[in-house]
């Protein structure tokens, strides 16, 4: 079982003695000045963050994780907590430097939705050794910005097809987080994912303030920092027990290895997490909403 605990400074460097001798050093640096969130892994100390805190702006300082424990890099769920973080302590903006030949790290960081900031070595926003670093941001938006940013990408949605003019849109993304949100609709973007599954029941909760689609809705598909990606148009819907979709429905979804077995071990722990939180327990006879779409617009393609 992974866990994510706050920890502030009390960490004890020794503990994290798989992290090079450039980590341990940050990490004796910044812990009277940053807070800290740790991996636990049953017992095990399995990954760690560093944060320190300015005005709107959160600095990771360090990261640094074993991943051997699991399949989901810890980098990325260290990222996630953080995100959400800063998103609730009213940060408008995350920042971290690394190496320039940290390739693993950077790919991970951009998936997680961090662009390039600067490879130049002038910044001083982390006082660290700056030879060959880039700095990395994640803009945190507003909640107006999101909507008027909405507003703009439909208005030239419409700009370019005038037929949808006065049809409605529903604003969604896949999934929770940073990462799954991002590298589904990227799937989507290349043409591999034209189909998705959710469990009926959760829109029968309270919590959530989203319509069931119909066939021929149009959604705004955005990342996991709310900024659109592209717009689906639902081509068919079904209703359906999860035990009874099928290998080419699964292959519809555009993940993993395509096979129905992926499908249901991965579709199974995300309903089951979904079904704890509602206080309900997840069988194989739950009604799955399984929806078959086309990108009417995407801007990327366009440029």
């Amino acid at each position: 079982m992974i866990s994510i605990n706050k920890i502030k400074n009390e960490i004890k460097s020794e503990k994290y003695n798989y992290l090079s001798e450039e980590d341990k050093t940050q990490l004796e640096k910044y812990k009277k000045i940053a807070s800290f969130w740790e991996v636990l892994s049953d017992k095990d100390n399995i990954g760690i963050i560093g944060l320190k805190e300015n005005s709107g702006i959160s600095e990771i300082v360090i990261l640094a994780a074993e991943n051997k424990y699991s399949e989901e890099r810890i980098e990325i769920k260290l990222l996630e907590e953080i995100i959400e973080y800063s998103k609730n302590n009213k940060k408008h903006v995350i920042l971290i430097k690394i190496y320039e030949d940290n390739t693993e790290l950077l790919e991970i960081l951009k998936s997680c939705g961090f662009i390039i900031e600067s490879n130049k070595n002038k910044s001083n926003i982390l006082q660290v050794n700056e030879n060959d670093q880039l700095l990395l941001k994640y803009k945190i938006y507003e909640e107006n910005e999101l909507t008027e940013i909405i507003k703009e990408y439909w208005q030239r949605f419409i700009n370019n097809n005038p037929e949808y003019e006065n049809k409605e849109y529903e604003v969604w993304n896949f999934c929770y987080g940073e990462y799954l949100p991002n590298k589904l609709l990227k799937l989507v973007k290349e043409g591999k994912k034209t189909a998705t599954s959710s469990a009926l029941d959760i829109f029968e909760t309270a919590e959530i303030d989203e319509k069931i689609l119909e066939e021929g809705d149009i959604s705004i598909i955005t990342y996991g920092n709310g900024l659109p990606g592209c717009i689906l148009k639902t081509e068919k819907i079904k209703h359906k027990k999860f035990r009874e979709i099928t290998e080419e429905e699964a292959r519809l979804e555009g993940e993993g290895d395509l096979s129905l077995k992926y499908w249901q071990d991965a579709h199974r722990y995300f309903f089951q997490l979904e079904y704890e939180e509602m206080g309900k327990e997840f069988n194989e006879d739950i009604i799955v909403i399984f929806e078959q779409f086309k990108v009417i617009y995407d801007e990327d393609k366009m440029k």
